[in-house]
């Protein structure tokens, strides 16, 4: 397997400006954009679902012909 990296800070800057997601309904607090700087296939919406912060994205493998990697990630405070 190869590699596919990426930077989430910007995801967490969107999950902890939140506070506490489950104050909110359900709905899209940010985005991951594809760009030639990257490994997104796709732009990849951070939404508040259910009481938690979600997001699917998926991503081009990189130094490899080819390979693709999809992740669903859900984002949790650490005092958790």
């Amino acid at each position: 397997m190869r590699e596919a990296e990426i930077d989430i800070q910007p995801s967490i800057t969107y999950a902890m400006s939140y506070g506490d997601p489950q104050m909110f309904e359900n709905m899209q607090i940010g985005k991951w954009l594809k760009s030639n700087d990257n490994a997104v296939m796709e732009d990849s919406i951070v939404n508040i679902i259910d009481g938690r912060v979600r997001q699917e994205v998926s991503l081009q493998l990189q130094n490899v012909e080819s390979g693709e990697i999809y992740l669903e990630v859900e984002w949790l405070p650490l005092d958790q």
